[in-house]
């Protein structure tokens, strides 16, 4: 199973940049993404995801996410694409208001990429100084969590 880190980082007030990588964290992909297309999401996700009422629908909020990270040059679908018989976990790392987003509901027009045989598994990733890969293999290790799982019913 192939790991696609996506390190998402609020800068210059109004853009997102978006560094994406699967094997080395030193050659990354980058670009850049208008926070103002998802601003209404993020002031949803804040005041109702975490709540018990939702006032959109899982779909609809999974589509637009999806669709502002891969853009109008469609470059987070040929990388889902490639890595698709073997399972693929999207490493998603997040800062400021962008935590509050429900990345697991991720959805590509169809249907939710959990939905997927095998998965597309979104985990949030934290992303540091000291860590710069999430692994999944191997043994594991006594120190801090790494990814986070949100239940959410």
């Amino acid at each position: 199973m192939q790991t696609l880190h996506l390190d998402l980082k609020q800068v210059n007030g109004n853009y997102v940049e978006l560094r994406y990588f699967i094997d080395n964290p030193n050659q990354y992909q980058k670009r850049s993404l208008p926070l103002s297309e998802i601003t209404d999401l993020i002031k949803l996700a804040e005041r109702d995801y975490y709540v018990s009422s939702l006032a959109e629908d899982y779909t609809v909020t999974g589509r637009r996410l999806y669709n502002w990270l891969d853009g109008s040059d469609r470059t987070l679908q040929p990388l889902l694409d490639q890595y698709r018989r073997e399972g693929i976990v999207l490493a998603i790392a997040t800062s400021k208001k962008l935590a509050h987003l429900p990345w697991e509901v991720l959805h590509d027009g169809n249907g939710f990429l959990v939905q997927r045989v095998p998965a597309i598994v979104p985990v949030r990733w934290v992303s540091d100084s000291t860590v710069k890969k999430l692994t999944i293999e191997g043994e594991p290790e006594n120190r801090a969590l790494q990814v986070l799982f949100i239940a959410h019913f």
